[in-house]
């Protein structure tokens, strides 16, 4: 299967929430800020339709495979970019879906989790790869691999900026090593460790 890349449309940030969603049903890390099984996956995509909206779309990237140009999303990677979220006034929209995601009795909790990974971000400007995932038909055919050629050789064309991501896993860790990431911190959230990576701007 030839994969294309192309940026997803509006219409089509639900259909990447639940790819997101799917394959981070069981992440660790991510069960600190959704917590319980109770329909968990419909938990699981709105709390990345909000993320996606006020992030990755604002100033940011949702790079899409496809099977086919203009086909159905297999894969999607959501990148913020440099000039981070969306006004908080924008975001209000969303706050009903994400408390649905998280629970209010579990928002505290969620709000000091996002905290300790805000602490170990770059303070200078930074893409941050806030997601990937590949639909399981399309697992094995080098979607994930293009998806982050792709965006990877978009940074490095310019403006060069470090690229920034969160391993949830010590599989990712070392997937990401092999794209250049390095360790730059641990994230230590209710016993759950994720590994901060930073990749270097690309030299001129």
């Amino acid at each position: 299967m030839t994969v294309h890349i192309d940026q997803a449309d509006p219409s089509e940030i639900e259909a990447c929430a639940a790819i997101i969603a799917a394959a981070l049903l069981d992440d660790p890390v991510l069960r600190t800020f959704v917590r319980g099984d109770h329909d968990r996956l419909g938990r699981l995509t709105d709390l990345h339709v909000a993320l996606l909206r006020n992030g990755p779309a604002h100033g940011g990237a949702i790079d899409v495979a496809r099977a086919d140009p203009g086909g159905r999303v297999v894969g999607v990677a959501a990148w913020e970019g440099p000039d981070g979220h969306a006004p908080w006034w924008t975001q209000v929209r969303d706050v009903p879906r994400t408390l649905r995601a998280i629970g209010l009795r579990h928002a505290a909790a969620s709000l000091r989790a996002q905290s300790a990974f805000d602490a170990a971000r770059p303070r200078t400007p930074h893409w941050f790869l806030a997601d990937i995932a590949v639909a399981p038909a399309a697992q094995g055919l080098g979607a994930g691999s293009a998806l982050l050629r792709h965006r990877l050789g978009a940074i490095d064309a310019g403006p060069r900026l470090p690229a920034y991501l969160e391993a949830t896993t010590p599989g990712s860790r070392r997937l990401y090593e092999r794209w250049g990431f390095r360790r730059t911190d641990d994230v230590v959230v209710d016993g759950t460790v994720a590994t901060a990576m930073t990749r270097p701007a690309a030299s001129a």
